[in-house]
């Protein structure tokens, strides 16, 4: 049965599932209050890794320019994680694939002539790729927006060959091996407790991320591989988002603040721009990871381009 929680701005939706190989499983879409049943158009927006919904200014944002929005909470994430669920965890990107479909089906029962651009952010923006390539329900998206798409490991050439390898035989031993010494910088230079402005749940988004689980890096190293080996999605109409620059995971320097410090932003251009026949990259001087997340010019500038490439 489904579970429905009314908020100052928005609305809880929590749909289950049948269960999977860690039991009761669940996904929550989030509505915002503001939305108009006049609005022809649509935002979606799907989550990072270690992430949840926690952007209401960008809610706010896209609502004054007449376009609806919605947020997932992917199942094991957020608001839809479960006290007896590992975080994150996945073992195929199509697991999340069930919550899309939900999401959709319920924002075109409210209207079918709706139009849907998909959002997604860092791991979200992999997703919502391998989404728009292999989705049930892909031919109702009128677009997608990728912020900071999470499309390559940002590692060293030479060691992205063992990626696979190495994840193999450590999740072949244990199904909930994990790398647990993920760095805290990104958290710190977002959070207000610590070097940022932004206010969020730590429970939900710790500063030091959840484990990354050996299985999740398999399940998202075979999606990029898929993308990579054929990226074309035709003439679907991308817009490709990231910072103008990479920084240091590991320790603060003086561009932690105004650079992406989790992946390669070289790799986004490289991949992403062979995704469809219609990509319009935008490069947002001074961006942080999450690009509506970075100082107010930088954020400002990307929020602009999302509302401009939704209303063409």
């Amino acid at each position: 049965m489904n579970l429905h929680l009314t908020y100052k701005e928005y609305i809880t939706h929590q749909h289950p599932f049948e269960n999977d190989y860690e039991g009761k499983v669940i996904t929550t879409l989030i509505e915002s209050r503001a939305n108009k049943k006049e609005n022809k158009k649509v935002v979606l927006y799907i989550h990072g890794f270690s992430d949840y919904f926690f952007q209401y200014h960008m809610m706010r944002y896209i609502n004054a320019e007449e376009i609806n929005f919605f947020a997932v909470d992917l199942r094991k994430c957020g608001r839809s994680l479960l006290s007896h669920q590992h975080p994150n965890y996945c073992q195929s990107m199509r697991e999340y694939f069930p919550d899309l479909n939900y999401a959709i089906e319920f924002i075109t029962k409210q209207n079918s002539n709706t139009e849907i651009y998909m959002m997604g952010h860092s791991t979200g923006g992999l997703l919502v790729s391998y989404y728009a390539k292999f989705g049930l329900l892909r031919n109702r998206i009128k677009g997608i927006v990728l912020n900071s798409p999470f499309l390559d490991f940002n590692l060293p050439f030479y060691v992205k060959p063992f990626i696979t390898t190495v994840a193999k035989s450590k999740s072949s031993k244990d199904a909930y091996a994990c790398m647990e010494s993920l760095p805290p910088i990104y958290g710190e230079s977002l959070h207000r407790n610590y070097n940022g402005e932004w206010k969020y749940s730590l429970d939900l988004k710790p500063i030091k991320p959840f484990p990354a689980f050996y299985a999740w890096i398999l399940a998202v190293q075979h999606a990029q591989s898929l993308i990579k080996e054929d990226p074309n999605l035709g003439d679907l109409p991308i817009l490709l988002m990231r910072s103008d620059k990479s920084g240091n995971a590991y320790r603060q320097t003086d561009i932690t603040n105004c650079s992406d410090v989790v992946l390669n932003v070289k790799d986004m251009t490289k991949i992403g721009c062979k995704l469809s026949d219609n990509v319009e990259e935008v490069i947002v001087e001074g961006g942080v990871h999450d690009l509506v997340l970075s100082s107010e010019a930088a954020r400002n500038f990307a929020l602009q381009k999302i509302v401009a490439f939704v209303k063409k």
